[in-house]
Order: structure tokens, then C-alpha cells, then sequence
């Protein structure tokens, strides 16, 4: 039998009897895949930002893109730790510095990304739908205040840090045994899975990503109804122009996000759920290879999300102009 394939070795519900050996998916397929996104992403995500510095006017919208931006370049940096870990990572010792580090850098850096970007994503949908839909609603247009946006996103990423470095430091000292005198390796099952309190932790930010994902639909659906309505009464054949892009903008950064970040949390649920009733290991390795597809999803987002700066800051200057004109 060839030694780069799944294989299931002494089935017990201790994960520590669980052998996960890596296949062409995680030796050939997801590095490359990954590659691809740092190609792309890090270019992209550079020329995004730039680009949004360069706005004379900062409003809140743009104060969420540029940190959304900043999250996707975090993310994209770090994304060569999470190839190298799939290429070289059932050669390295698990006790070794090399996988703790790698390790370390790859949780902490993934989950502080998402976590941020989600919300950053989350005040952009607010901000809209008080833009286009609320226009006259004074606690929701303090989102996209440029004071407001500022302060809400340095209390985000201060705040993030405080649960994800906690759940890392439980995940590293209280779930994880580096002194064990087995000759394992650092990609092996346990690395992978952690215990009952990452399990735990996992089906909690699941279900919070499902409430922003609510709420994201919500005033994503409220803004394509608004401009749908406003677009059948509109005369000007330029105004019903920008609705429907408008409209079609909206359906794109909706599926985009649905796409890359719905599976992932998806999995989380079932899979953390199932956990905390069995950890088999035939369960564990049954479902592996659908974790790494969803993660390399949630990655891919790096890609997507500079297109979307580019079209919601556009979206929002013609939106804003409109806005005045129709005041005068």
C-alpha cells in the first residue's frame, strides 16, 4: 500500500491512536492552490489599499475596506506557513520548534483574520443599508462616520485578540502534550482537531458567523429591494444605470461570501457537534480532507475581496453624489 494515503490504523476514541498520513491533495494539490492565492492575493491586496489611501475624503465605508484590506494582506502572508505545513509537515517532529511555531502562526494568524474581516464586512453591510435604505435613521448613519469606523475598527482588532489568543494558549498547554515520547509528526490528527474546548469553541463562532451572516443578508436583501424600487420610478436612464449595478455588486459580494465562508462554518457545526459526541477516529479522518477544501474556500476570499473594495468605494462615491443632487 502506498504510504501517501489516508489510512485508519488501531480505530480507538483516543485521537492519539489516530494515524492521518498526508495524500496528493495535501502534498501537491492545496500547496498550489495556495500559491496561487498569494500570487494573486498579496499584489492585490497591496494595489487595494493603495488605492483606498489614496481617497481625499475618508468615509466609514472606506475606513472598513481599508482594514478589511490590511486583514486580507495579514492573511496572505501567512498562508505560505499553512502550504509549507501540508507539503513538509509529516516530516517535522511534533515536540519539534519548527512545528510549534508554524503551528502557532497559522491558528493565530487564520482565526484573528476571519474573525476581523466578518466584522469589518458586517459594518460595511450596515453602513450601506443606512446609506440607501435608512438614510434618516441617526443611530445606524453613525456607521459610516469616519470617526465612528475608525474607533470601531481598532476596538475589532483589539478586542479579537483576547479569545483567539486564548483559545491558542488552551489549544498549545492544556490540549496538546509536546512531551510525549511517541515518534509522532507534527501533521497528525490531534495537531488538527485540538479537544473538547476547541470543539466547543468552534460550533460558538460557527453560530455567531451564522447571526452576521443573517444580518449581512438582511441589509443586503433591504438594499437590493430599496434600489429595485427606487430604479422603477427613477426617469433618468444614468440613475437606473448605477441601480442595477448597484444591484448586481450587491448579489456578487453576497455569493462571494456565501461561498468562500459558508461551507467552512457549516463544517464546523456538524463536525463539532459530532465531536463532542464521538472523536472517533474513522469519524476524524473520514471528514478531513472536506476541512482542508473549506479552508483553502475561506482563503480564496483574499483573492475576491479586493475586487469588492474596488466596486463598493466606486458604488459609494456615485451613491453619495446622487444623494446630494437629489438634496438640491
Amino acid at each position: 500500500m502506498e504510504t501517501n494515503t489516508l489510512m485508519i490504523m488501531n480505530i480507538t476514541n483516543n485521537t492519539s491512536d489516530c494515524i492521518l498520513t498526508a495524500n496528493r491533495l495535501e502534498k501537491v494539490t492545496l500547496p498550489i492552490l495556495y500559491s496561487v492565492i498569494i500570487c494573486v492575493g498579496l499584489p492585490a491586496n497591496f494595489i487595494a489599499l493603495w488605492m483606498l489611501l489614496q481617497h481625499n475624503r475618508k468615509h466609514g465605508i472606506l475606513i472598513y475596506l481599508m482594514n478589511l484590506a490590511m486583514a486580507d494582506l495579514i492573511s496572505c502572508v501567512t498562508l505560505p506557513f499553512r502550504a509549507t505545513l501540508l507539503f513538509m509537515g509529516d516530516t517535522w517532529k511534533e515536540n519539534s520548534p519548527t512545528c510549534t511555531i508554524v503551528m502557532i502562526i497559522i491558528n493565530f494568524s487564520f482565526y484573528y483574520t476571519v474573525s476581523c474581516s466578518t466584522i469589518f464586512l458586517a459594518f460595511i453591510s450596515i453602513s450601506r443599508y443606512a446609506m440607501i435604505v435608512k438614510p434618516n435613521n441617526m443611530q445606524l448613519n453613525k456607521f459610516y462616520d469616519t470617526n465612528f469606523a475608525r474607533n470601531a475598527c481598532t476596538i475589532t482588532w483589539i478586542l479579537a485578540t483576547i479569545p483567539i489568543l486564548s483559545l491558542n494558549i488552551n489549544y498549545f498547554i492544556k490540549e496538546l502534550d509536546f512531551t510525549n515520547d511517541q515518534d509522532s509528526v507534527c501533521y497528525n490528527i490531534q495537531l488538527q482537531y485540538g479537544k473538547r474546548v476547541s470543539a466547543n469553541a468552534f460550533v460558538a463562532v460557527a453560530v455567531i458567523f451564522l447571526i452576521i451572516l443573517a444580518m449581512f443578508a438582511f441589509s443586503y436583501a433591504s438594499i437590493a429591494l430599496h434600489l429595485c424600487m427606487v430604479r422603477r420610478k427613477s426617469i433618468s436612464q444614468h440613475n437606473r444605470v448605477i441601480h442595477v449595478r448597484a444591484q448586481m455588486i450587491i448579489i456578487a459580494a453576497m455569493t462571494g461570501f456565501i461561498v468562500c465562508h459558508l461551507p467552512y462554518h457549516v463544517y464546523q457545526i456538524v463536525t463539532g457537534l459530532q465531536r463532542l459526541k464521538n472523536s472517533s477516529c474513522e469519524h476524524l479522518l473520514g471528514t478531513h480532507h472536506v476541512k482542508l477544501i473549506t479552508l483553502w474556500l475561506v482563503s480564496l476570499s483574499s483573492c475576491l475581496n479586493p475586487i469588492l473594495y474596488f466596486l463598493l468605494s466606486k458604488s459609494f462615491v456615485e451613491n453619495r453624489s446622487k444623494r446630494k443632487s437629489s438634496d438640491m
